[in-house]
C-alpha cells in the first residue's frame, strides 16, 4: 500500500513538474530592455529594430512594455501602419498603462508603436517577428531553473522515503 502511494504520489510531482517546465519555455522580453519603452536616444529609427534583432520570439512569449512619462504601446494590424506612424489606424489596440504585458499568440510581425505626439517618427516603434514555439527544441529553462527543479525532487523524493522508513518502523 505504501509503495502504491508513493508511487502515486511520484506521478504527481512528476506532472507538476512538466508544468512548471513548461512555463520555463516561454520568456518574457522588457521591450528596450533597461533603456525600456521611450523615444529612442538621438531619435534613432534604428533603435529599436536593432533592439528587436538580438532576440528570437516565439509564440507564447510576451513583450513587456515599461515607460514613464506620457506613452503609449499601440499595436497596429500591419506594415503601412507601422511605417506610416498611424495612430488613427482602423484596427489598433492601445495600451496606455506602463507595464503591460502583450503575449505573443500568433506567428507572423506584431508591430507596435508609440502614439503620442512625434514619438512614433523619432523612432518608439518595434517590430517583432514572432515564430512557432518548435516543440521538438530543448526547452529555454536556464540551467539554474532546471537544477533547482532537480534538486527539489530529489530532496522530495528523499523526504518521502523517510516517511516511509518510519511508517515501516512503527508497524
Amino acid at each position: 500500500m505504501a509503495d502504491h502511494r508513493f508511487s502515486l504520489s511520484l506521478i504527481g510531482l512528476f506532472m507538476v513538474a512538466m508544468a512548471f517546465l513548461k512555463g520555463a519555455i516561454a520568456a518574457d522580453y522588457e521591450v528596450g530592455d533597461d533603456y525600456g519603452w521611450d523615444v529612442p536616444p538621438s531619435n534613432s529609427s534604428e533603435y529599436y529594430p536593432s533592439w528587436a534583432n538580438r532576440y528570437e520570439f516565439k509564440v507564447g512569449d510576451s513583450a513587456v512594455f515599461n515607460w514613464t512619462g506620457n506613452h503609449t504601446a499601440a499595436q497596429v494590424r500591419n506594415l503601412a501602419d507601422y511605417d506610416n506612424c498611424n495612430t488613427n489606424a482602423t484596427e489598433i489596440t492601445l495600451y496606455a498603462v506602463a507595464g503591460v504585458r502583450v503575449p505573443f499568440t500568433t506567428e507572423g510581425f506584431h508591430y507596435f508603436i508609440c502614439t503620442v505626439g512625434t514619438h512614433c517618427e523619432q523612432g518608439q516603434k518595434v517590430a517583432f517577428n514572432v515564430i512557432a514555439a518548435d516543440e521538438s527544441s530543448a526547452p529555454r529553462a536556464t540551467l539554474f531553473s532546471l537544477s533547482m527543479f532537480l534538486s527539489a525532487l530529489a530532496i522530495i523524493s528523499q523526504a518521502m522515503s523517510i516517511a516511509e522508513t518510519i511508517v515501516y518502523a512503527e508497524r
